[in-house]
């Protein structure tokens, strides 16, 4: 017997004016949040390397011994070190490199093992077969996707287990998401404005998003299929 699909909120444009909203209100968030960061952070610790540099010429052109100017410049290597790695970090919140460096299997086995750091209950993840040729940003949409989907998956309390499996082919990726967290979790105040981004991210993949009823016990599956070259989603 076929699972039940089961029906998310509908998009009325009330919805989609609240999960616009939402999304708005998160991007001025980190844009404000990488503002402070690259401000006080980075320039700041360029700004110090660049004292650190005219101290050492001061040093040097006034006769400064060789020690002097010795631990300016490890002060001036450790300033550097924590600035690149600053950056890095940085880099990596907006598009982590292990999704271009070694593609979508290796990102979602980092990310599984981020999520489950803070999660008391089980997080598995199970991959077969190798990746689509995906678009960078493709594959940067369908991180986020999963990101956001995980999270939501896990922030429940009534969630003991999530279970991820990636079927794969050279044509198209299939996911699923297994989980005990309930129906109730795609239904909760503020998961329609959440799950109208997700499913308009699915939309950029011509991908349409399923919650089902997977099997006893309140178990439920997020079900999700994505291809190389989006196809035409229609309504």
């Amino acid at each position: 017997m076929q699972p039940k699909a089961i029906d998310l909120e509908k998009n009325s444009n009330a919805m989609l004016l609240l999960a616009l909203s939402s999304l708005l209100k998160d991007d001025d968030v980190h844009r404000a949040d990488l503002a402070q960061l690259l401000h006080k952070e980075v320039a700041g610790s360029l700004v110090a390397c660049a004292s650190l540099g005219e101290m050492m010429r001061h040093e040097l052109a006034h006769g400064g011994d060789i020690a002097s100017v010795g631990k300016l410049l490890v002060s001036l290597d450790s300033t550097l070190r924590q600035t690149l790695q600053l950056v890095r970090d940085l880099t990596e919140g907006q598009f982590p490199p292990v999704l271009k460096a070694f593609g979508l299997n290796v990102a979602l086995q980092q990310l599984v093992r981020t999520i489950g750091e803070n999660f008391a209950g089980s997080l598995v993840l199970h991959i077969n077969g190798d990746e689509p040729q995906f678009e960078l940003t493709s594959r940067l949409n369908l991180y986020r996707i999963m990101q956001a989907l995980l999270k939501h998956c896990v922030r429940y309390a009534n969630t003991s287990w999530v279970e991820v499996t990636c079927r794969a082919s050279p044509e198209k990726l299939e996911i699923t998401i297994d989980h005990d967290g309930g129906d109730s979790i795609w239904k909760e105040t503020g998961a329609g404005s959440e799950m109208a981004i997700i499913e308009a991210r699915c939309l950029l993949l011509g991908s349409r998003m399923q919650v089902m009823r997977a099997g006893p016990g309140g178990s439920s599956r997020v079900s999700l299929v994505a291809f190389p070259s989006p196809a035409r989603v229609t309504s």
